[in-house]
């Protein structure tokens, strides 16, 4: 346990020490440098030009970076090759960010992703259904999905792209209260979209 609160110290440490070194990046005007201190999922995402465009706005970003309302570690453990769960450190302890007993999730992206996996696998085309945006799900059957999956023209490329999706389910994953990327490198990405309370998976 005293490892683990060590651990939890020394991360708090380190996110503090980068919100400075982006702080520092914004005053001196160098978007190279504060490039390298977003996760590299979102570096595209990040319009370095207007953070930087005059003073009183980098002022605005250096007091914000300096100064974070809130910094904490946190971090993905496997459960089982397909089942990363988000962490977070709070306080003394690290504590699970999500529902661990929750078997087909869908509550935020990387949730909705691993469901999918897992559903895919055991063959429950109903949760698939369920994990496919509303627009998808009309004139669609269960039928149709275990067609898809496992006999149809397309069922060897699913099954490899899941197979992909699995590799990279604990990377970062750039997301707002609407839409979510998960890149999957070689320029492929999976989409998801917000659905209600739930998320949905666009393509992957």
């Amino acid at each position: 346990m005293l490892v683990v609160v060590a651990c939890g110290g020394r991360e708090l440490r380190g996110l503090r020490h980068a919100s400075d070194e982006a702080a520092t990046a914004v005053r001196r005007s160098d978007a190279r440098a504060l490039s390298t201190q977003v996760v590299v999922g979102a570096r595209n995402r990040v319009d370095y030009r207007a953070i930087l465009a005059d003073k009183l706005g980098r002022a605005e970003w250096v007091r914000r970076l300096a100064s974070p309302d809130a910094v904490r570690p946190t971090a993905v453990i496997f459960l089982a090759p397909d089942q990363p769960l988000a962490t977070v450190w709070t306080a003394r302890a690290w504590h699970f960010a999500e529902d661990p007993t929750l078997v087909y999730d869908q509550s935020n992206p990387r949730a909705a992703l691993r469901s999918l996996v897992r559903a895919s696998r055991l063959q429950r085309w109903d949760v698939l259904m369920g994990l496919a945006p509303e627009r998808y799900r009309l004139g669609l059957s269960e039928d149709d999905l275990r067609r898809a999956w496992s006999e149809g023209e397309y069922a060897s490329a699913l099954q490899a792209a899941r197979d992909r999706l699995v590799r990279h389910l604990a990377e970062p994953i750039v997301s707002d209260a609407h839409e979510a990327v998960l890149d999957l490198g070689d320029g492929e990405s999976a989409h998801l979209e917000r659905e209600g309370t739930r998320w949905v998976v666009v393509d992957f």
